[in-house]
């Protein structure tokens, strides 16, 4: 699904009472991790409020393979180009950036 259709989506969401207000963010991959998500990057929504630690559920669940072929500590990530912390919040139109970090 592109952001397009997903802004379409979550527009329709918006409409219904209660329905917790979504962020769009972009994901993007270095050249390794390429190679498991065949992207170099991709839209992102999720509810307002969420954090760090969410969103990285979220990929592994996606791309279980990271997972499986990273180890803790192997991935270096960046939100904005600032590492982040487990809880560190997102916000709408966040960049967050997954890499190889280098042995």
């Amino acid at each position: 699904m592109d952001e397009e259709e997903m802004r379409k989506i979550v527009g329709d969401m918006a409409r219904i009472p209660g329905m917790p207000k979504a962020m769009f963010l972009k994901i993007e991959y270095d050249e390794e991790l390429q190679k498991i998500t065949g992207k170099k990057e991709h839209p992102m929504v999720m509810s307002e409020g969420g954090n760090f630690a969410y969103l990285i559920q979220n990929v592994f669940i996606e791309y279980p393979e990271i997972e499986k072929q990273y180890p803790a500590g192997a991935l270096g990530f960046t939100i904005n180009g600032t590492p982040p912390k487990a809880y560190t919040p997102l916000f709408d139109g966040d960049v967050v950036s997954f890499s190889v970090t280098p042995k």
